[in-house]
């Protein structure tokens, strides 16, 4: 805690001198400005506000961001973010693994994801297939830290918020291609625009493959997206949109340490993949009303088929999903001016119904025969909800929510109906918070909020592998209490800048669990299970800069120091070698794997001329301890400094604008993992434990062209 205090104050002093330092060249600087920054403030996006009255830290990465960064994939473009936790675990460039402060994804995923108002985190293990969000559609993305009262459960680490775009502009049609490293292409065709005056449409069209930086690691991704919208009036505005996306990604998987020396590119149990089809259809309204009053409203109905193939060092195994979800929000928004104040009074339900089924077939070298497991779960989510935001005065702004969450999960196994169950869960979480501007363009802010997780279907009746399940029913719900600090300034025309501190408190965390160490085994005795782990601890700093020092240069810089550690002494097994349980005695101050304590992005960028654009973005990422190692006895995986260039052309020619670019990442050819893991090497090892690890691409160049048709 005094590092962190001492970190903390440094911090805050360079923060607090950079509000007071006026830029060189001020006298340049008149008509260089850095665009007000506006964030939807309830579940459903209603009417925007400032970002400097939230007390919160929000970060908005535009359509124009994401185009700048060269990102190309949904977790590339928010890589750079504060608080983002991001690796590869699986070997394929398209399901990398995002959380947020301090949550590492494992066991399951803390951070919800919503497009449209839809969240999109998978029903049975809250994972996000980003490969189904059709990516070149993307108007925007908030990113909310810390768990917020109205998004409801699962939000541990935060809320990722995506919004498509809208062809409210002028018609245009657009044709973009990539190509590049690893066999990549790209192609996209979009067109959008106005109907009359009362019609609008979107629809977008992509295709993309490659072969892979390793043996085994292509994909191949087809995505349509279609939206239409309807405006009879100023007060009414609805959206009916489709989105259907089918792919087929090829998994490498981690390498051992041994083989990764010989060769990075290796597969070390080649076969893995993973095909998914998707079918989405979301309707969304919102009707103004009179006396300040307007009704938000949202539909949708999803159905995903999944085909997955895993080879083992030991098991292979296959495993059929089909989900079906459908569901809403229905939201009540008052916005007035009670007494001279203006209040911003928010009712809303929301309904999911899930259902999915999981037919899998496991085989293992230690025992005959197979293990066939069918099973099915109807999942029931009810929430309610309800905000209140009030301005007193002109400077002072205090925000309070709560939210009521029921979760009911009806468990069905074909196979051995002795595991059957039914389990629901509920919770109400408070958030409350103040935002103090101090001058017009600077404000102060503290928010406390608490945190809800349910322990997916997996957890509670385990995998369905025969003896080798870790399913515990009586699992509790994960819950946080949550405290931020934080200060957001507009630096005089020129940029702005915004400081957070934060801390989660956690109690009953999941992980496997040994009962019994002298025991714990695969047969007989206390097997391992998962079990709530009584406490954990995330703490931090998160800080952004943004500049715009002139029409030539203007750069962006992201700093984030997360601690994430146990808060008491317990056992752990995560594995085995052979049928001995390899133990971990965890003390009390130990830090969670895969969570690295320092992350720094800085993106610069020089136009030297109309058009051009040549920019420069650096990724550092402190070392991190590998999963399976949370005694923190084994070597930290290293840490790793990435840097990609990027230059690109546009300019209007006759019927459109020309664009083009040319991209170079990792280009300083680092060898380095994102992830790593602690597990027996059967293989070649004989079955000693060894670090596993996913290598990140080498050298990478990538190029493309477009030509947008306007105002046909």
């Amino acid at each position: 805690m005094v590092r962190l205090a001492l970190s903390a104050v440094s911090i805050c002093a360079a923060f607090l001198g950079v509000l007071f330092i006026p830029p060189v060249h001020a006298e340049q600087q008149e008509d260089v400005q850095v665009q007000d920054v506006v964030v939807s403030s309830t579940r459903l996006p209603d009417a925007p506000v400032d970002a400097h009255t939230l007390p919160a830290k929000v970060t908005v990465i535009t359509a124009e961001d994401i185009k700048k960064s060269g990102a190309k994939t949904v977790q590339e473009a928010i890589q750079w973010a504060t608080g983002i936790v991001m690796y590869d675990q699986v070997g394929n460039a398209f399901q990398q693994t995002i959380d947020l402060r301090g949550f590492n994804g494992q066991p399951v995923p803390n951070t919800s994801v919503f497009v449209d108002g839809q969240r999109i985190n998978e029903p049975d293990f809250n994972t996000v297939n980003f490969d189904l969000i059709p990516y070149e559609t993307i108007e925007r993305i908030e990113i909310l830290p810390g768990p917020s009262a109205i998004y409801g459960k699962n939000a541990m680490g935060g809320v990722v918020n995506i919004i498509t775009k809208r062809g409210t502009d002028k018609r245009q049609a657009t044709g973009e291609t990539m190509f590049g490293s690893f066999q990549r292409e790209r192609y996209t065709i979009n067109t959008s625009g106005p109907i009359g005056k009362q019609l609008d449409y979107y629809s977008n069209f992509s295709r993309e493959t490659e072969s892979g930086y390793r043996d085994d690691s292509g994909a191949r991704i087809s995505r349509f997206f279609g939206k239409m919208g309807y405006k009879p009036m100023d007060s009414t505005d609805l959206t009916l949109s489709y989105t259907y996306v089918k792919s087929r990604l090829l998994q490498a998987g981690a390498l051992p340490l041994s083989l990764w020396a010989i060769d990075p590119k290796d597969n070390f149990t080649p076969g893995d993949f993973y095909d998914s089809e998707t079918n989405v259809v979301r309707f969304t309204g919102r009707q103004t009303l009179p006396y300040g009053l307007s009704i938000n409203a949202n539909g949708f109905y999803r159905h995903l088929s999944q085909d997955q193939f895993t080879r083992g060092q030991t098991s292979v195994s296959t495993n059929l999903v089909k989900t079906e979800s459908k569901g809403g929000v229905f939201q009540l928004t008052h916005d007035g001016n009670p007494l001279g104040q203006r209040n911003t009074l928010v009712f809303g339900t929301e309904y999911t119904q899930n259902n999915f089924s999981n037919n899998s077939v496991a085989s293992f070298l230690c025992c005959p025969g197979s293990f066939p497991s069918v099973r099915s779960t109807d999942e029931t989510i009810l929430g309610l909800y309800a905000q209140d935001s009030v301005t007193l005065g002109s400077r002072l702004t205090l925000t309070a929510g709560v939210r009521y969450d029921r979760n009911s999960l009806d468990f069905i196994d074909n196979v051995d109906p002795t595991n059957n169950g039914q389990k629901i869960f509920h919770r109400v979480t408070p958030r409350a918070g103040i935002a103090y501007q101090v001058t017009p363009g600077a404000s102060l802010y503290f928010n406390y909020s608490q945190g809800f997780r349910v322990p997916t279907y997996n957890e509670l009746f385990g995998s369905g592998l025969g003896p080798f399940g870790a399913g515990n029913p009586n699992l509790r719900p994960v819950r946080s209490k949550n405290y931020e600090v934080g200060a957001k300034a507009a630096l005089g025309k020129w940029g702005e800048a915004s400081l957070a501190l934060f801390q989660s408190d956690v109690r009953n965390e999941i992980l496997l669990v040994c009962g019994d160490p002298g025991t714990c085994g695969v047969f007989g005795g206390t097997s391992a299970v998962n079990q709530n782990v009584d406490k954990t601890r995330r703490r931090g700093i998160e800080t952004t800069l943004k500049a715009r020092f002139n029409k030539y240069f203007d750069g962006v810089l992201n700093y984030t120091y997360t601690e994430a550690t146990f808060q008491n002494d317990f056992t752990l097994n995560p594995y085995f070698v052979g049928f001995t349980p390899f133990i971990e005695n965890v003390q009390k101050g130990d830090s969670i794997p895969q969570v690295p304590k320092n992350r720094l992005s800085v993106t610069g960028n020089y136009h030297p001329a109309e058009g051009w654009t040549v920019s420069l973005i650096g990724l550092y990422v402190s070392t991190q301890f590998s999963l399976n190692d949370e005694e923190n006895a084994q070597p930290r995986l290293p840490g790793y400094f990435a840097l990609n260039s990027r230059v690109t052309y546009e300019r209007p020619v006759t019927g459109g604008i020309l664009g083009g670019f040319l991209m170079l990442n990792n280009m300083l050819n680092k060898n380095y993992s994102t992830s790593g893991i602690i597990a027996p090497n059967v293989l070649t090892g004989g079955g000693a434990a060894e670090r596993f690890v996913v290598p990140a691409p080498e050298i990478a160049i990538y190029g493309g062209l477009s030509f947008k048709f306007a105002g046909f």
